[in-house]
């Protein structure tokens, strides 16, 4: 799973943000200013840093912090993604973000579907995007079994090589199921998922979906990777 950072001083925004990308498959990890207002900007800097991250989300007026500058500093020393986030849609202060190493500037108030989308071309762009046309997804499940997942043909390649095709409902569900491996989603999470993906579902689809994607599964040696959680969801082991 992929991890993005947020660097935002509205916490209401920052928090929002973070649960916005967690319910589509990401990691979400924001750093409110309580957590980096005791700090200098070579130690923001280097929590950035320590944090791991995919991609950053930055914004430009930090209490005590000049953004641009956050970007310039975090961008002499990783090539990881960011997207600054402002208010100030000037021309000026989207061309210095570019300038001083941004990959991307999204002014407030902005359509988080519109910024996912932004995300995605980013990590895509960056070679860090799960859902990058050449991926080949390694999945270690619970068990201690290995499969891999190509995106790019929808096929599942089992611990002993088998291989077995997915339709396009069931790659969804997988894809799903594998960004938030070890938690466990919803069914209407997983609806919701297929809906923003053109896969127009019902809750009867969604179970027979389900059923053919684990017996697909079971045929190629993985078998109860995906486990039921009643009255809450599923959850890849």
């Amino acid at each position: 799973m992929y991890k993005i950072g947020i660097l935002e001083d509205d916490s209401k925004l920052g928090n929002e943000l973070k649960l916005f990308l967690e319910s589509n498959g990401y990691e979400g990890r924001y750093i409110a200013p309580t957590e980096y207002g005791r700090f200098t900007e070579k130690d923001l800097i280097r929590l950035l840093e320590n944090e791991k991250l995919s991609l950053l989300l930055l914004d430009i007026g930090l209490p005590g912090f000049d953004g641009t500058r956050i970007c310039k500093a975090f961008r002499e020393i990783s090539t990881v993604p960011v997207i600054m986030i402002t208010s100030d849609n000037s021309e000026l202060t989207e061309l210095m973000s570019l300038q001083y190493g941004a990959d991307d500037f999204v002014p407030k108030p902005f359509n988080t579907r519109i910024l996912l989308a932004r995300i995605e071309m980013v990590l895509r762009r960056s070679n860090h995007s799960e859902v990058a046309s050449s991926d080949v997804t390694e999945v270690r499940t619970e068990s201690g079994a290995t499969f891999s997942f190509d995106k790019s043909k929808g096929r599942v390649k089992g611990p002993s090589g088998e291989e077995t095709e997915l339709s396009k409902n069931e790659f969804q569900i997988l894809d799903f199921l594998v960004k938030n491996q070890g938690k466990i989603v919803s069914r209407d999470d997983i609806m919701s998922h297929l809906w923003d993906n053109e896969a127009f579902v019902d809750d009867n689809t969604l179970t027979v979906n389900m059923t053919r994607l684990r017996g697909k599964l079971e045929a190629v040696g993985l078998t109860d990777v995906i486990a039921t959680k009643r009255g809450m969801g599923y959850i890849l082991l």
